[in-house]
């Protein structure tokens, strides 16, 4: 049986790496956004390209395994006035 995939809003993750100061490491923030959701790697990994997509976040790597996810100040600008992220 497939399980019912579960949306972790994308207001989530960006409060979850603003509250650590803008970045934050990415299997940090995937075990914080697990508490709140049943989300897999691949979907937190899907996830994070949409954001980047979307000037949201940037994503840089440091080795194969680590990585770094940075807000960026659209993203600022989004959580200060609440406003809802345009879909593309």
């Amino acid at each position: 049986m497939k399980r019912a995939q579960q949306l972790v809003p994308t207001v989530v993750v960006l409060e979850t790496v603003a509250r650590a100061g803008g970045t934050m490491a990415g299997d940090a923030l995937f075990m914080e956004l697990r508490k709140a959701s049943d989300i897999s790697f691949s979907e937190f990994l899907r996830l994070l390209m949409v954001l980047e997509l979307r000037g949201l976040i940037r994503v840089t790597t440091t080795t194969e395994e680590k990585f770094f996810v940075h807000i960026t100040e659209k993203a600022l600008k989004i959580l200060t006035t609440k406003e809802e992220p345009k879909s593309d």
